[in-house]
């Protein structure tokens, strides 16, 4: 009740603060000359031929060889528009000065000129040898998400496992995704460094500039946790005249989500970036009543369910950023992050199985970045800071909630890294170290504490990485060699009413190259592969000691347990036309997974039967990705956008090895995924996206079969989820230069489906948002 209330008020003061930038009157300017620099955004490099406008006359002129231009303004100019082909257009205001710079975005189909920081190298899109995906701010805007996974099943073709209340993660490329552990398959990063989260959906996508996912393995960059790729969320980093937007939507389910952002100069050296978000569902959620291309059985899909009981929850976030240049070489960035979801209401399964519970969530990031450059060398510092904290809830025998068990998982460490670039030829190469503590504890009531499930442990390591870039024949010819050593520690902690806990650490060490290599044989084409090793570690209380639980059931560590390891290769072509209007690529890739650590049982020398982990099982993954987009716009100087699109994953092989030779389907992982989409935008007044999300069927589990009570028939160990398809569609109207006003519409068509069994997701929303730039 009190999320409620505190949300109303900050909708009702974001409303108000709306309003008053709306009908601010602007002072009035002399006629004056004003003059500047157009760049892009992502490299700072001047774009010649640009186009300057005073929005709502013919005065305009373009740029020079050096991106500059000279304009004279009426003295009722309030704004000027600055386009360049292959980028988007921006509109400013002129303000009362007569030097106007202004850096343009790249278009998210036209992305080659953006860089990409998630390589350590930060090399343009178009040089990089790898299967990289750009969800580009307009993305962003018009699907609207309430949180990382909402965006990135989306747009990127990735896994998913959702479960309603705050809580889902992602992988790629076949590997089964995961929403909590040390341990999962894809690493996660903001700006380069660890995101220090477990759980997706406590990144909230405010003051999110765009996401890199970048497909295939990382381990040789990042570390553990990038078998499947990574996925690199990049923040704003405002400059120039303070500028913001704000936000108010209301959709349905009784939901509220309002946000204020601003960034800019506050002086000649300080810059900074300010966000907030509150994101309110204040109803229960009704599930779809469609399945569109599937008849499932009942039982699968319950669509006698209406409404997903005791599924409301509340958000708050907020960050801030704070830039300091030193001097022309050395600047430093602060940044924090709050994210709470506190009284989250769980649902449980369909078939009330696990029954209603309730929870808070709590996650804080604090990072500074230190670059300096110097010559050949770019060098960059960063010390990081996380804490993900969860307390879960349930009801007693009088119906009075209780703390039932809470957990921690803090992130310490820092990356140190240098690029040396000499002509075209880079080194980067540097050290990374962090230390991951996890902590938990339970209760049995309200008034008694019991062992938790395991006991708490850490996690430190130690990498040094380097990579090589070589660029030959102007560009035609690019490859990065590189590799990573790791020396990774394991440690079970002291953990009350554990009757033993053994502390001694365990070490492990191991290296991961990689390789890349592009080929452009014309300017628009080009093939690229790659081949790479990865690995995920064990968690501490598999590697290291032994403890006995509550139970009175010994665990035991083995110190002889190898990491999952994984080897990948893929290999494409892709083509992107000379305005951006066209960009394709295919990708063929291929994964071995080895060394799936699993829980066994055992006996010891003296006839002691204890638990253990083993190396057992290994897996097979391959597949193909096509990407594609044509804008029509591009042939008609841009002066429009209507842009089809389209992104596919298909899994020709994903079969896991048991021990004994026999294979089965990999569970949790579609064979088919995708999405497609039409797109147009008049860079004026209207603009509106049609997309379709298709996801395929999977095999799960069938955990809640296993209860009579549950599924009366259904008793398969491992039984089929159908496919589905999902419908979102926006529309933005803008009412002038600071005002827009979007309709959303997600699911449209009503379609009943889960992203993991037993939990349908949202049916139909519909929702309007209002927006004011200032």
């Amino acid at each position: 009740m009190r999320s409620f209330f505190v949300g109303r008020s900050i909708a009702v003061a974001l409303l108000i603060s709306m309003f008053s930038f709306s009908f601010t009157a602007g002072a009035l300017a002399e006629n004056r000359s004003i003059s500047g620099i157009v760049s892009g955004a992502s490299d700072g490099e001047p774009l010649v031929g640009a186009s300057v406008q005073v929005k709502g006359t013919g005065i305009g002129t373009v740029t020079d060889v050096q991106g500059e231009y000279r304009l004279d303004i009426p003295e009722d100019a309030d704004a000027v528009t600055f386009s360049s082909i292959g980028y988007e257009p921006r509109t400013v205001a002129p303000g009362t000065g007569s030097i106007l710079n202004v850096s343009l975005n790249g278009h998210s189909y036209s992305t080659g000129e953006i860089v990409v920081y998630s390589t350590r190298s930060m090399a343009k899109l178009k040089n990089i040898p790898r299967k990289v995906e750009i969800v580009s701010e307009k993305d962003i805007e018009a699907l609207d998400p309430v949180n990382a996974t909402d965006l990135l099943k989306k747009t990127s073709g990735v896994d998913i496992i959702e479960y309603p209340g705050v809580l889902s993660g992602v992988s790629i490329r076949g590997f089964s995704p995961d929403f909590s552990g040390i341990d999962q398959n894809v690493t996660y990063l903001i700006d380069g460094r660890p995101a220090g989260a477990t759980n997706l959906a406590t990144i909230d996508m405010n003051n999110i500039e765009r996401v890199e996912v970048i497909k295939g393995p990382s381990s040789a960059l990042y570390g553990s946790q990038g078998m499947g790729g990574s996925i690199n969320f990049i923040t704003r980093k405002s400059a120039g005249a303070l500028s913001g937007k704000a936000s108010l939507g209301y959709s349905s389910f009784s939901t509220l989500d309002g946000s204020v952002r601003v960034g800019g100069s506050l002086s000649e050296r300080f810059d900074v970036d300010l966000g907030v978000r509150s994101y309110n569902q204040n109803e229960d959620y009704t599930v779809g009543s469609n399945t569109l291309i599937s008849d499932p059985d009942p039982e699968v899909l319950e669509q006698d369910i209406d409404t997903m009981r005791n599924s409301t929850y509340a958000t708050q976030s907020g960050n801030l950023r704070i830039g300091y240049q030193l001097n022309d070489e050395v600047r430093i960035d602060a940044r924090g992050e709050i994210y709470q979801a506190h009284s989250v209401k769980s649902p449980g399964s369909i078939w009330g199985v696990y029954g209603h519970s309730e929870k808070d969530i709590d996650r804080q990031t604090l990072d500074v970045t230190m670059t300096a450059d110097w010559g050949t060398h770019a060098l960059r510092f960063v010390p990081h800071w996380s804490l993900e904290k969860s307390v879960s809830y349930k009801k007693d025998d009088e119906g009075l909630n209780y703390r039932s068990s809470l957990s921690e998982i803090e992130w310490l460490g820092f990356q140190l890294q240098d690029r040396i670039r000499v002509g075209r030829q880079t080194f980067t190469g540097g050290v990374d170290y962090t230390v991951i503590d996890v902590f938990s504890r339970s209760f049995a009531d309200s008034e008694t504490e019991k062992a938790p499930s395991r006991p708490n442990q850490q996690q430190s390591s130690l990498g040094v990485f380097g990579e090589v870039g070589i660029s030959l024949f102007d560009e035609t010819v690019i490859a990065n060699i590189g590799g990573r050593y790791d020396i990774t520690s394991y440690q079970l902690k002291e953990t009350p009413l554990f009757t033993t806990v053994e502390t001694e650490s365990e070490e492990y060490d191991n290296f991961n190259p990689s390789v890349s290599v592009q080929y452009r044989f014309l300017p628009q084409c080009k093939i690229h592969a790659s081949i790479g090793r990865a690995f995920v570690a064990p968690n501490p209380y598999e590697k290291a000691g032994f403890y006995v639980d509550d139970d009175g059931m010994e665990t035991r560590g083995n110190p002889d347990l190898e990491p999952e390891t994984s080897v990948t290769w893929d290999a494409g072509l892709t083509y992107e036309s000379d305005n951006g209007g066209f960009r394709t690529d295919v990708t063929c890739f291929s994964t071995d997974w080895e060394n799936f650590i699993q829980r066994t049982s055992a006996v010891d020398e003296f006839g002691e039967e204890y638990k253990t982990f083993e190396n057992l099982n290994s897996a097979e993954m391959n597949g193909i990705e096509l990407e594609c987009s044509y804008d029509f716009g591009a042939a008609h100087d841009e002066r429009y956008s209507l842009r089809l699109f389209t992104n596919f994953t298909h899994l020709f092989r994903a079969r896991s090895i048991n021990d004994d030779g026999s294979e089965g389907d990999m569970l949790y992982v579609r064979r088919n995924r995708g999405s497609m989409g039409l797109e147009y935008d008049d860079f004026r007044f209207f603009s509106a996206r049609l997309t379709a999300r298709y996801i395929g069927d999977r095999f799960e589990q069938n955990w809640i079969g296993r209860y009579d009570e549950a599924r009366p028939t259904l008793k398969d160990p491992v039984i089929e989820i159908p496919a589905s398809l999902i419908f979102d569609m926006s529309m933005g109207f803008r009412i002038d230069d600071q005002n827009d006003v979007s309709l959303i519409a997600k699911n449209i068509l009503d379609e009943n489906y889960t992203e993991k069994d037993g939990y349908n997701m949202p049916g139909r929303s519909l929702g309007v948002r209002y927006s004011v730039e200032f």
